[in-house]
């Protein structure tokens, strides 16, 4: 298996030491936002916990805000990205639930605007950060090193350390780019160690040259199983000539296997990679 690729930094979460439960705020006014007019009767208590009622939201939790002395007129929940955790208030306005389960290891901010008994409006904010996740699935890539030069005819592969569950969640935060048009799917399967693999399977043959951007943001995607991701990841390659039995009288498939250069068939050659010596370059 392939050894694992270096994992982009998400400069937005620094690392910290946190407990293996993060507890969030329990029943309390939150800060107030701006505004010095006099309120109007008795500020309303806003809390936040897990909508199983818990005041420790863990991965996998759906996230509840609460209001007490009054009702919650708007609630807004942002993950470290400023993306939107989908929710909705309950018809008597005390309580807001999220729609999706909340990220490990994860910092959400919290807005929620208010009405007290007396029609008083108001505004509060806060953030909780969610407890790590307590078992993780990781992955490899192939090409495996950023930069190298792939077989037209090598499919891209993301392997995964443990079976993915939940294929659908994981391949929405999928995505490639090429500087020239592509078009293509997913095509998910085992990997014969007990894990499973993706491959990216384009609608025609690569364009030589062409140089493929690959983005998995995977941090905080649950896999299914009650496995997380922790990670982004980033991969770019070009596409090279693809070769055939038919080149290994020619420079592509030249190995440096010592002095003379010796030629290996393309079943022993695997990717093209100038730091390892292999490669669809001119040898001299």
């Amino acid at each position: 298996m392939s050894q694992p690729l270096p994992r982009r930094r998400r400069p937005f979460r620094p690392r910290r030491a946190v407990l293996a439960l993060v507890p969030v705020i329990g029943m309390g006014t939150l800060s107030a936002c701006g505004g010095s007019a006099e309120p109007q009767g008795d500020p309303v208590k806003v809390a936040l916990g897990a909508a199983s009622g818990t005041r420790t939201v863990q991965a996998g939790d759906r996230l509840q805000v609460t209001a007490r002395g009054g009702v919650l007129t708007e609630v807004r929940v942002t993950d470290p990205r400023g993306r939107p955790l989908p929710g909705g208030l309950g018809r008597d306005g005390r309580s807001w639930t999220s729609r999706a389960k909340a990220a490990p290891d994860t910092k959400y901010s919290v807005v929620a605007r208010t009405r007290n008994a007396q029609g008083g409006v108001g505004a509060a904010k806060e953030s909780l950060t969610t407890a790590k996740a307590s078992r993780l699935n990781t992955l490899m890539l192939d090409p495996r090193s950023p930069g190298a030069v792939t077989d037209a005819g090598r499919p891209l592969r993301i392997l995964f350390n443990f079976p993915v569950t939940d294929r659908a969640a994981v391949e929405r935060r999928l995505s490639l780019s090429a500087d020239g048009r592509m078009s293509g799917s997913w095509d998910w399967g085992e990997d014969g160690s007990g894990g499973d693999r993706v491959d990216w399977r384009p609608a025609g043959p690569w364009k030589p040259g062409t140089e493929v951007t690959l983005r998995a943001d995977l941090g905080g995607v649950d896999s299914g199983g009650g496995r997380y991701f922790a990670n982004d990841y980033d991969l770019n390659f070009t596409i090279g000539r693809r070769c055939t039995d038919s080149d290994m009288r020619q420079v592509c498939g030249k190995v440096h296997m010592g002095d003379p250069l010796e030629v290996a068939a393309p079943s022993v050659r695997g990717e093209d990679n100038r730091a390892i010596g292999i490669g669809d370059w001119h040898v001299g």
